[in-house]
């Protein structure tokens, strides 16, 4: 009975395509436009088949790019693997196909043959396979490149940046990659380099599907701000306009890793705070999107960045601020006229450096002074010296002389008063 069972099917198919191949080219024949159909990559898809309910048995049969893929006779049914039909609506004219956990190998065209004792009934449908965007993220390098990438994807998405005030997003020049894994799904990333001109910039990246039914947005706004050590700090952060249930986090970024400080979800209100003693919102502005952090007692801490961000529907939104001492922030300003302070000290240093020089100058002019009058003393000491003994010889020379006169004269004397 098996083998007739079996024998009777394969002939009853062989006679379903011929009677269809027959009644094709001798008979009418009904054709109902194509469908489309988008089919979501991994989960299951319908595909539409349907005729006018018969109380008489029907056969039907399913393509795809012309190849038999199901069949159902009146002894039973053929498939392939995840595919099925609802045998239980059959009945009510429903020949519809079941794809389970469709794939990107389930694109392509498929047709519905239907075949009645009044007519035979042929549809074709279409389907598209698509995995959406399922999430998107930026970021900057300390090389001051920004990074946008999303992964998963099919098929290839497409990859737009833009700048707020759009001014400026002429000038962007960006370079991304697209790759697909086994899968066949595509990861997409991009790199743009900061523009330099403009530092309060909101860069913004969007990627959108190929087929038109997703466009995620991601934006990223670096500002800076000063801080006196001891001083209670606000930091500004707004939502994007019209950000509905979104979720706000708030970060602490240092040495390329992120500290959570506190999260706050819209939709309940709700807030979950790490920084209990030092972090807190104002409730009611975050609820109207004022996301401003109040930190307090931050004491004499160094130059550290925060990051707010915004997570909303196909939408994120961050702003980093650099928070820096004031010491930092006078350097910042000193450091634009940098070429003047640079002039002042060389003009300063030159004026130390000749007044230096002046009073080695004096210094060596006075000790050479001395020492020429020094030798000036000596040698007049020396001069009255020799002229004094010149003068005491003279003296023991000529007494002699003198004392042999007076006795030549005392003796002529003498003699005159002999005489006498």
């Amino acid at each position: 009975m098996q083998l007739f069972s079996k024998s009777n099917k394969s002939v009853l198919h062989t006679l379903f395509k011929i009677y269809t191949l027959l009644w094709t080219h001798s008979c009418g024949q009904n054709k109902i436009p194509d469908v489309h159909v988008t089919c979501i990559y991994s989960e299951d898809c319908i595909l539409p088949c349907t005729f006018p309910p018969s109380t008489e048995e029907v056969v039907f049969q399913w393509y795809k790019q012309g190849t038999l893929i199901y069949s159902l006779l009146e002894n039973g049914d053929e498939s392939v693997n995840n595919i099925s039909v609802f045998t239980d609506e059959v009945s009510h004219g429903n020949a519809s196909l079941h794809l389970q956990f469709s794939s990107v190998k389930s694109r392509g065209r498929y047709k519905c043959v239907v075949n009645t004792t009044k007519a035979i009934l042929e549809s074709h449908v279409i389907v598209k396979i698509e995995a959406p965007i399922h999430g998107i993220a930026i970021g900057v390098s300390p090389t001051e490149h920004l990074h946008c990438s999303s992964t998963g994807v099919y098929p290839a998405p497409l990859l737009i940046w833009s700048t707020e005030p759009r001014s400026a997003s002429t000038s962007l020049q960006a370079v991304t990659r697209m790759r697909a894994d086994s899968n066949d799904l595509y990861s997409i990333d991009s790199t743009l380099k900061k523009m330099c001109t403009n530092s309060n910039l909101t860069y913004i990246c969007s990627i959108t599907s190929k087929y038109s039914s997703q466009s995620w947005k991601a934006s990223l706004l670096q500002t800076e701000m000063s801080l006196n050590n001891g001083q209670n700090l606000v930091i500004p952060c707004m939502a994007p306009k019209n950000l509905k249930n979104f979720t706000l986090t708030w970060t602490f970024l240092s040495m390329n890793t992120q500290t959570d400080i506190l999260t706050y979800y819209s939709q309940t209100q709700r807030i979950k705070n790490h920084w209990d003693d030092q972090a807190e919102l104002d409730l009611n502005k975050a609820l109207m999107g004022d996301g401003s952090l109040y930190l307090n007692n931050l004491g004499s801490k160094p130059s550290r960045t925060y990051a707010c961000t915004f997570t909303g529907s196909q939408v994120k939104h961050i702003v980093q601020t650099l928070v820096k001492a004031n010491a930092s922030k006078a350097v910042l300003q000193t450091g634009n006229s940098g070429s003047k302070l640079w002039v002042l000290a060389i003009i300063v240093a030159a004026l130390v450096l000749l007044c230096v020089s002046f009073y080695i100058y004096r210094k060596c002019q006075v000790g050479k002074s001395k020492d020429s009058w020094q030798d000036h003393q000596d040698d007049t000491e020396m001069q009255a010296m020799h002229r004094v003994n010149s003068v005491e010889e003279l003296q023991a020379e000529c007494k002699p002389h003198a004392e042999h006169n007076k006795d030549d004269s005392l003796a002529r004397e003498k003699g005159k008063s002999n005489i006498m």
